[in-house]
Parts: structure tokens; sequence; C-alpha cells
């Protein structure tokens, strides 16, 4: 039969075929409409068996032509035999179906397909049941989520919650938890009932897509297309990283450098490029890039003018507005957010202009407004802007809740007259009710840095408890930080060992290769991006066009969490609590709590586990106020 024929086609082929003479026989169109549906069927056609299948009981004649079109091998046998519709014969040759069993395994997807159905509608699951359970447990990590689904909704609709509570305790996290919710509650035996009510309560959903966001390696990398300074954005669900940077595009050397921006999907590694237009530049300027999911922003100086334009990017491209004096681009709770004319402007998703709000008056440079220190807290919908007249808190209403008094330290310049000698502020939210800002200036030749912790209570004046003169980790180690939804300028701050960004420091947590302390040498690194909950950072080695991402422990609780439990062990319970307590990301550490308890019960209550996580329970809280050096909370 011609490759590609309809099951219409088929059908046709089928009834001329059916054609007999007087005496029973075939007349010769009959006879080749019969040779060609045999030869096709035994060549493995889909539609030309569901067509032998679906005709009328066969003659004995016409089964034994089906027979001698069969596969030599028994295994493919007994599959062709199920698909033909030859059901007693298909017993006759394989009566515990583990023949079938190995064919459905070797098959390609849409003839598993087509073997589910039949079974199916036999109220077969038996032989779906050899591939899963067998002698070998563990073959359940070969199953597809689809086949899987089948499997279990069988299971439960013939009732057999053994399978569905031995499933629900051998399957990976997200699939266990799906099982669970077919389960009644009465069916969840003492003992095993907390951990199958808790795996019920879980999204399956959700649990999937946190493991399908997580990297499968310690170290991603990217090739850019110049060694230029790249900028970085993680999406809100850091499952991706939109990289912003300046190259000529290939072949055309004598072409202006185009400004780019590819995205990196963290969980595979695969880079997909999605933006090149004209670059707007002036000497100083930084290139920016927001990652908002279904959007990507980027904000570029313009050469001529102290101005700059925002560009969405992604999915379609157009300018926000005119050009102007904007802050830096920062997540607001919907869509974006930046500070013109000291005024907060909100880029509301699909939007081709700017929501004004009011005059902050914090007095943040006319000339140099793009140096304004902006930090949000999405979650909470608050904004804190910080110029030279001070620091102002508002709602995404745009209603100032607190207004900070801040003095601009002896010694630095003005923001509006020196960029680089003058003084820079870095802002960062550590809860809804707690507010860092760092301060960083040159004094003569000298760095002179200051951190200081404001508590924002409701209804109260905001109150200064700690403060630090200095790098900020000589009082605060990194690890301290990890927990809040860090600011990515406070966070590239802490990744930093100068003034300008320029030098990655070589002390971060987590790299995967060693970086040089000394700026400007090709072993040193600039910070690009973190997100914000630690557990990833993306840097730029110096002199190489390639963005690497580093990660830890995340690629080793995706592997925890994607393997089946079955083939975990009793040390598998210590080694995931004390990643729980490694990994920042309460979306990840929630996952990794559960696969705890599930492995906990599975090896006995025997095995002590570690101490509760010392992060905090709120996971944008941090308390830094303590004073450690002197044991009490106040001023340091």
């Amino acid at each position: 039969m011609a490759a590609g024929r309809t099951a219409e086609g088929a059908a046709r082929l089928l009834g001329r075929a059916a054609r007999r003479r007087a005496d029973g026989s075939r007349g010769p169109r009959a006879r080749r409409a019969w040779r060609r549906l045999v030869q096709a069927c035994g060549a493995g056609d889909l539609v030309a068996q569901d067509a032998v299948r679906a005709g009328a009981g066969l003659p004995e004649a016409d089964v034994l032509d089906l027979l001698a079109a069969a596969p030599v091998e028994p295994a493919d046998r007994a599959a062709y035999l199920a698909l033909i519709g030859q059901r007693g014969q298909r017993r006759a040759l394989d009566p515990d179906g583990s023949l079938l069993a190995l064919a459905y395994r070797a098959a390609r997807p849409e003839v598993r397909e087509r073997l589910r159905g039949l079974m199916a509608a036999e109220g077969d699951v038996d032989v779906i049941r050899v591939v899963v359970t067998g002698d070998r447990r563990d073959r359940l990590a070969e199953l597809p989520r689809d086949e899987l689904d089948h499997l279990t909704r069988h299971f439960a609709e013939g009732r057999r919650w053994e399978e569905l509570r031995g499933l629900a305790r051998d399957l990976p996290l997200a699939q266990a938890a799906a099982v669970a919710r077919l389960l009644p509650a009465h069916e969840r035996p003492e003992g095993s009932a907390p951990v199958l009510a808790a795996l019920a309560a879980y999204s399956a959903e959700r649990l999937a897509a946190t493991v399908e966001r997580l990297p499968r390696d310690h170290l991603i990398t990217h090739e850019i297309r110049s060694t230029a300074r790249a900028r970085a954005s993680f999406s809100p669900d850091f499952s991706e990283l939109a990289v912003c940077h300046v190259g000529r595009v290939p072949g055309r050397r004598a072409a202006a450098p185009r400004i780019h921006v590819d995205t990196l999907r963290l969980g595979t590694g695969e880079a997909t490029h999605r933006f090149s237009g004209k670059r707007h530049y002036r000497y100083g300027d930084e290139e920016s890039v927001l990652h908002l999911g279904e959007e990507i922003l980027i904000r570029q100086g313009y050469s001529a003018t102290e101005h700059a334009l925002i560009t969405r990017v992604v999915p379609d491209v157009h300018a926000i507005g005119a050009p102007d004096r904007f802050s830096a681009l920062r997540r607001a709770g919907h869509g974006a957010v930046v500070i013109v004319r000291g005024r907060p402007a909100f880029i509301d998703p699909g939007a081709r202009d700017m929501r004004r709000g009011p005059d902050l008056a914090v007095g943040s440079g006319p000339e140099r407004e793009d140096h304004s220190a902006v930090a949000t807290l999405p979650a909470a919908q608050l904004i804190a802007v910080a110029g030279d007249n001070g620091l102002r808190v508002l709602n995404e209403r745009g209603e100032v809740v607190h207004e900070l008094a801040t003095v601009i330290p002896e010694g630095a310049l003005p923001l509006s007259r020196d960029a680089y000698g003058g003084l820079r502020s870095a802002l960062t939210f550590l809860s809804p009710r707690s507010l860092a800002r760092h301060l960083f200036w040159r004094d003569g030749t000298d760095v002179r840095q200051r951190t200081e912790i404001w508590e924002l209570p409701a209804g109260g004046a905001p109150r200064r408890v700690a403060e630090h003169h200095g790098p900020i980790r000589e009082r605060w180690p990194l690890e301290t930080w990890r927990g809040p939804a860090l600011d990515d300028r406070f966070a590239r701050r802490l990744l930093t060992s100068d003034l300008q960004y320029d030098v990655l420091a070589p002390d971060i947590p987590g790299l995967q290769r060693p970086f040089s302390p000394v700026a400007g040498s090709p072993e040193s690194g600039r910070a690009v991006a973190m997100a914000p909950w630690g557990d990833m950072v993306a840097v730029q080695r110096h002199g190489e066009p390639v963005v690497e991402v580093h990660s830890a422990h995340l690629p080793v609780a995706r592997a925890l969490l994607e393997r089946p439990m079955v083939r975990g062990g009793p040390g598998d319970v210590r080694r995931v609590d004390e990643l729980r307590r490694a990994v920042a990301d309460p979306a990840v550490r929630q996952p990794l709590d559960l696969l705890a308890t599930c492995l906990a019960e599975r090896f006995g209550a025997d095995i002590a586990l570690a101490p509760p996580s010392a992060f905090p329970s709120d996971p944008t809280g941090i308390a830094l106020g303590h004073d450690h050096d002197h044991g009490r909370n106040g001023v340091g």
C-alpha cells in the first residue's frame, strides 16, 4: 500500500478485497487489493493494520495470509497480532503478556499509543503492568508521562489501590504527587497516610514545572558576539537568562556593531537569538535588559544626548514612549518600573507608553538620572528610590509610605557632579519591613563603603538598626544574604570587589571555575547577574566572548527530584536534607522538604533527619540587624 494512505483509502481497499465471486473466490482486482493489504500489514503500516482489525471476521484463509506476513521475532509477532486484532492468536503465543511488554518497550511512540488504546478497549492493564512492575520495578523510570497517566488511570478505575500506593512510593516526586491524588483518603494506610496526604496536597504540575526549570549542569556557557561587557537578567521563574550584548553581524565586518538579545534556557542549556537592532551608544552608558517572562525590555543611551530609550524586543519590537532620562529598569509587581525626572514610571505588559507617578523630590541629579538607585519588591509592590536629597519608599500606586533621611558621607562628591568619583548607592529590600542601602564613593585613590540596614515599621518612622563602614561582606558574609529576593544591583555589589563592578570577587561560593581578583587579567571575571535567591550567578570572563551561568546545588536538586524514589537509599535522606538547607530558593526547597519526608517514611522512622532549615520561614525576611560582634541590636 502506498505510504501515507488515509484511513478512508485503506477502508476502500479492504472493501475491494472483500468482493467475492459466486464460488467464494476473489477476482483479480480483489486479490491485488488483499495482497496489498497483507503486505502493508506485514511492513508495519498502522493504517492498514487498523483497517484489517476493524473489518468483519476474517475467514481462516485470510488469517493464514496475515500470519504468514507476521514478523519472525516473537515479541514483534505478539505486537503484530494485537495490532491486527488477532487476540486469540496473540494470547496463545504470549499467555502472560511478557512478549508484548518487550515489544511495547521497544516500539516507536505511535505504536505504543495504538497498543495502549487496544488494551484499554479490552480492559487489559496487566500487559503495561508487566512493563512497569514485573520483577524490575525501576523500569517505571523509562515510561513517558502519558503512558504513566494511562496506567494509573486504569488502576484507579479498577480500584487497584495497592498498585497505586506502590507507584506513589516508587515514582519521581512530581509523578508520585499525581498518583497520590487518585487515592481516596480511606485507602491511605496508617503510617503512610501523612506522606500520601502531603503528596496529594501538592500540585503535580507545579512540581514538574519547578523541576523542568532547574539547570542540569553546574556550568552553562553561552557564546556571544564580542568580548564587550554583556548585561543579563533572569526571568521571574528563573527558567531563562536574557543576555544583552553588542557585536558585529557575522560576515559583515564593515557594518557597525549592533545590540543583540539572546535567551538561554537554563533547564536545557539551549540558546535562542531573539533580537538584533541599532546600537544607540554613548561613552559610559550601560545597556540594560529586563526579562519579564513573556516580554523582554532593553534600555540604552543615545549618542548625542543624555537621554535613553526603552524598547520592548520580545515578543515584538517597539519603543516604549519617547527618549528621556530614565533610571535602570526594575521589575514591578505588574511589568516594570523606571524613574524619570524624579518620578516613577510604570511599563505595563503590552503597553506602548508609561504611566507616570508623582514627583518624589529625591534630587537624583538631572544630568545623571540613570544613576538613581532603585530597588523593588514585586511581591509586596514596593519601590525604593535614593538620590542626593534622601530616600523614599513608595507603593505601586505612587504613594510615599516612608521617607528616610540620609546624609552624604564626608569626602563624597554629589552624584550629579562626577559619576565615577561621586556617591553611588545600591538598594535592596530584605522584606516588606526592612531595607538595606549600600553607599560607595571614591575618596582620592581610596574606595569608601558604608552599609545601612533600616526597619520600616507599618505606621511608624523608619529606624536604622545597623551600620557598617567598609565592604559589605566584612560584616555580613555572602551566605547571610541567601534568602531575600535581592535587587540585582545590590547583588552585584556582593559579588564584586571594586567600585565599578569590573572584578568578580574570587571567593564567591559555587563558582565552577576559578577567577582572579586582578582587574584586566585573563583569569578575572565580571559579575553579570545573580538570581535573587543566590543559587545561580551569571559571569563573563575577561577578554572572552562567553557568558557563564554557575550553579552549585540546583543541578543536584534536579537529579534527586527527577530520580524515581525506588532507586533511592537510606543515605539519600541525609543527602536531601543537607541539600534543602543549601538551596535558598523556596520554590525548590519545598519539593526537597517533601522528598525528604517521603524518603524518611520509605526507609523507616529510625533515620534521624538533620535539624530544620536555618533559613527564615518568611522567604523575604532576613535578620541582619543583630550585631554579632557585640551581641545586641542597634547601629554597629
